[in-house]
């Protein structure tokens, strides 16, 4: 059964879960990859390649946990929780003949058919006609398995997603982990379907530490949906400080707040300046919380700032280094986008050269992920360090490295 414990974006991860980019990625046009969220067609096996280094990498560093595994082992091999899973997707598509399609597959071909589409059962002329030949479309995104759910304290949260071609994913998850989490933590879904307005994602949530949250809002995640959160984070842990940080509503570049800043240790950010420092419109906002209540709200200068308020001092480094055109470019390719498995330890995209350079020169060696794998480097030299993987195909997607990943359990 899986535990869930998270109470920092850079304690030692004991345990991550995953999900490998599979034919689902492919199941699109390029007519129909604006409604898979996508700005252009990725190259599968180019980016299964990358994937595969840091999946790797993440074996070496941790216990790592597939999503397939879970769906197959704990869902699809399970009468009970099948059934319950062939029903909540009947619900959502309005396609009340899926176990028509679904009753007869193997559970191998059961699991690979919910993650890369299932199709419209031909039973009528209306559905032979359709041009969209799916009752529920294929996964495109599923290996961005921050945004669906993420974990804060002891429970998991189940994302409310913004856009309808990812809310399958949501409803996948809540039985998937319903089904397979220790018995001493949670799972509290946040979606709502009379309330289709009120959205939030995972990667618009930073935990800071036990008390405090970093929320984004903009294009994926309402502020309603945040006051919704803070009740129900109150409800399993005493939270005190939640620091809003607006984002711009386009480009995609900013579709979340760990496009723009992520945690790399106690004591450091990595900051796409122009947006959380720089002078402009959007706006930084302080909560402080007793109890579920806000006792007072207030704007504050920035993030940095808000964090100081809250009794957590950091130091930024600058996504792109010093120059606002390299910043601006490699933010566009998830330059701020970091993964953290344990203090100063990080793991990010080789593309963006400027970044890993302004890491390097506070203080992290930058270490090739072929190198890490290999064992060329001894990594116990060093006290901080970057792991770089490739990301020409991946990064096209939308995301980094922090996107690929949800953690369960650090320590």
């Amino acid at each position: 059964m899986l535990k869930v414990g998270v109470n920092s974006e850079f304690g030692n991860l004991k345990s991550v879960l995953i999900h490998e980019p599979g034919p689902e990625v492919e199941n699109m046009t390029p007519a129909t990859a604006e409604r898979a969220l996508y700005s252009d067609i990725l190259n599968l096996p180019i980016a299964r390649d990358e994937y595969s280094i840091f999946k790797s990498i993440l074996n070496k560093v941790t216990h790592v946990v597939e999503i397939r595994d879970l769906l197959l082992n704990n869902i699809v091999k399970k009468p009970e929780a099948k059934n319950e899973l062939i029903h909540a997707l009947e619900n959502y598509s309005k396609v009340q003949d899926l176990s028509l399609v679904l009753d007869n597959l193997s559970d191998e071909q059961f699991t690979k058919t919910i993650i890369e589409g299932i199709p419209l059962p031909q039973v009528s002329l209306s559905n032979f006609l359709k041009q969209d030949q799916f009752a529920v479309n294929p996964l495109h995104n599923f290996f961005f398995m921050r945004d669906a759910s993420f974990s804060i304290g002891n429970t998991i949260y189940v994302s409310s997603m913004a856009r309808t071609v990812r809310k399958p994913e949501s409803i996948i998850l809540d039985i998937i982990y319903r089904h397979s989490i220790d018995e001493c933590c949670n799972v509290c879904l946040l979606s709502d379907e009379d309330e289709s307005n009120i959205t939030i994602e995972g990667g618009d949530v930073l935990v800071a530490s036990p008390e405090v949250l970093i929320i984004g809002i903009g294009s994926r995640t309402t502020p309603e949906a945040v006051d919704r959160l803070i009740q129900k984070v109150s409800q399993f842990q005493d939270l005190k400080t939640v620091l809003i940080q607006e984002l711009p509503h386009e480009p995609e570049s900013f579709i979340h707040i760990d496009m723009v800043f992520t945690l790399l240790s106690d004591s450091e950010c990595m900051v796409y300046k122009p947006l959380v420092l720089g002078e402009n419109r959007y706006h930084t906002i302080k909560m402080d919380i007793d109890n579920g209540i806000i006792k007072k709200i207030a704007y504050v200068k920035d993030l940095l700032k808000g964090l100081h308020l809250a009794g957590l001092d950091y130091k930024p480094v600058y996504c792109g280094g010093g120059n606002q055109l390299l910043q601006e470019r490699e933010q566009w390719h998830s330059g701020a986008n970091f993964f953290t498995f344990s203090p100063g330890k990080i793991i990010g995209y080789q593309r963006n050269i400027h970044t890993a350079e302004a890491l390097n020169k506070h203080g992290y060696e930058v270490i090739s992920g072929y190198d890490f794998l290999d064992g060329n480097v001894n990594i116990d030299n060093y006290k901080k360090y970057l792991i770089t993987i490739e990301g020409s195909e991946l990064a096209r997607g939308g995301g980094g490295p922090r996107c690929m990943t949800m953690p369960l359990l650090r320590e």
